[in-house]
């Protein structure tokens, strides 16, 4: 947020008063306004069009008031406002004979209701405001996993009672790095969740105490157990019966056997991953600098990131500089309304499938529904509880990432596409040019993968991607990105990192993958990859990175495979 709006530190009770009592500072302004406007109504040489546009302004000032007004708990306000921009609302849906005819009535009628705001209104500013208690204000905290246990965030119980599928399923997770204890009876499982809780239960459906035992025993044991243990259940039935019981007993996923290793560790992965997730950007477009202040200051409280716009011109700007997850704007606002601004969002390829929820005192039914034809997502209605605000807009944002996840990664690996990683690539080398730093980029390849595919099989083949890729994402840094450049291929960029820390690092983790050991069809197998890399600025651009590193992954193949191999960028040959 900018300087100007509310520390996290200050409590929203706190941050609501003091908003409050700056929107009530800046009232005798507006009710000048008001009043100039009003007047405008009544000049003899006011045309139709400066009646049109003095009531334009009116009503949108009355709707400001009548929603900021109830948002920050004058009331008074509110219910002094809210008949005043009905009136106004109707005689903008008059003819210009209609309006002639009912203006002094209107103007009468205006001038009390604005001498009504003022005579209350000043009278009550000096009580204090009907305020929610803070802690109802405030967000719950969420409880994750990872929070919930500390003992040993990756311990995996597994449970069946075939000893071969048990043997085969923690043979396969335990090369992707999990700590695992295996049972084959339900009662020896239940005493060892009683003593140590897991990070994670992976549990059969059907036991020989019935066709739904494990169901049936993890939801009696959550009644003892302090915190909610995450549960895959796996089962050779993949009927509605055997999912509706799997998601009554609180299950987190459902592998069906023969199990998709490659998917449960991504289930595992999620429900298991001890970094806190990313903070939601959320941009709030509101012209009230009062209020948009106080619902940034209620989606901060939540763990989100806001920043705020009072003016719809420079949402543009503050977009390409600002990653939101999700658009909160008001519907009536001077210049350009929410309904336009939403339209125009929709037709940049960019923002087509950005959420944008309207918030406003705007009740009627069928404006709201011309409002979201615009394209927006949503419509909350002013005064709005912080909860509510909160759960709307994270559940948005949420949905947000997973279609982005999904536009950039590679669905079997999770790690960025093809496309994805040489745009990141690009930023990468703009930014190591204008910090003068170096970078290095490399490619990947797994030695004789056909091979892999055509003697153990394609699942066995993915077993072997998958593990390559987390090997790549536990042992790089956050800084580092990694993408499935295709098939059997990898690209790394690692930036600020010199030619001989680059070789150092692929070479180590070279050895590590060599070492895991894979299962398919009851044998046993390991695999190798070469690496080629290539460095900036060596290499002064993308292209050539991309082009010197996969010649040097050439040179590895050709040399024998199984090696790390660098070439410098010949620009001779450019």
């Amino acid at each position: 947020m900018d300087q100007d709006q509310p520390s996290t530190a200050e409590s929203l009770e706190a941050v609501k008063a003091r908003l409050r009592q700056s929107f009530v500072d800046g009232l005798p302004e507006r009710m000048e306004q008001c009043r100039a406007d009003l007047a405008a109504l009544n000049a003899d040489d006011a045309t139709d069009e400066d009646v049109q546009a003095a009531l334009q302004r009116l009503h949108l000032s009355f709707h400001t008031l009548k929603g900021s007004g109830a948002s920050l708990g004058l009331d008074t306000l509110a219910r002094c406002a809210e008949p005043a921009e009905q009136a106004v609302r109707e005689a903008l849906t008059q003819t210009p004979e209609q309006r002639a005819s009912a203006k002094q009535g209107l103007i009468t009628t205006m001038s009390a209701r604005m001498d009504t705001i003022e005579r209350e209104l000043l009278d009550q500013t000096a009580r204090p405001p009907s305020v929610p208690d803070a802690t109802a204000a405030r967000a719950e905290p969420v409880t994750s996993f990872t929070e919930a246990h500390q003992r040993d965030h990756r311990m995996v119980y597994l449970c069946d009672d075939d000893p071969h599928q048990l043997r085969q399923l923690a043979n396969q997770l335990a090369c992707f790095g999990y700590p695992l204890k295996a049972f084959d009876r339900l009662e020896v499982l239940k005493a060892a969740m009683l003593e140590q809780t897991p990070a994670a239960v992976v549990i059969d459906i059907v036991f020989p105490e019935g066709e739904n035992a494990g169901p049936d025993m993890l939801a009696a044991l959550r009644q003892r157990l302090d915190t909610q243990v995450p549960a895959i259940f796996i089962s050779s039935r993949d009927d509605f019966s055997a999912r509706l019981c799997s998601v009554r007993a609180g299950s987190s996923a459902f592998c069906p056997k023969p199990v998709n290793i490659p998917e449960m560790v991504e289930f595992l992965d999620h429900l298991t991953n001890p970094t806190p997730p990313e903070q939601f950007n959320i941009l709030i477009v509101d012209d009230e600098p009062e209020l948009v202040q106080l619902h940034a200051a209620t989606l901060e409280a939540a763990g989100m990131n806001c920043q705020v716009v009072t003016a719809p011109e420079q949402v543009l700007g503050v977009l390409e500089r600002f990653r939101a997850d999700l658009v909160l704007m008001d519907l009536h606002m001077p210049r350009c309304s929410g309904q336009e601004l939403a339209s125009m969002l929709r037709q940049i390829p960019g923002y087509v499938s950005l959420p944008i929820i309207f918030l406003s005192s705007e009740t009627n039914q069928e404006r709201q529904f011309q409002a979201l034809q615009a394209g927006a997502d949503g419509f909350l209605v002013k005064p709005i509880e912080p909860r509510r605000l909160i759960d709307e807009v994270r559940l948005r944002a949420e949905r947000m990432r997973t279609l982005r996840s999904l536009m950039v990664r590679d669905s079997l690996t999770g790690l960025f596409n093809h496309n994805t990683i040489l745009q990141f690539l690009e930023l990468a080398v703009a930014n190591a040019r204008r910090n003068d730093s170096p970078l290095c980029f490399a490619m990947l390849d797994v030695d004789h993968f056909k091979q892999v595919n055509d003697t153990q099989g394609h699942p066995a083949g993915d077993h072997v991607l998958m593990a390559l890729s987390r090997t790549l994402r536990l042992r790089l840094r956050d800084s580092d990105l990694i993408g499935r450049y295709g098939g059997e291929e990898f690209a790394v960029v690692l930036n600020d990192t010199t030619l001989e820390d680059a070789i150092k690092l692929i070479d180590a983790l070279r050895t590590d993958f060599s070492r895991i050991q894979f299962q398919a069809n009851g044998s046993h197998f390991h695999c190798t990859f070469s690496a080629g890399i290539a460095t900036y600025p060596n290499c002064p651009d993308p292209r050539r990175l991309t082009e010197t590193a996969d010649h040097a992954l050439y040179s590895a193949k050709h040399a024998g495979r199984d090696q790390v191999a660098s070439q410098a960028c010949d620009s001779a040959t450019w």
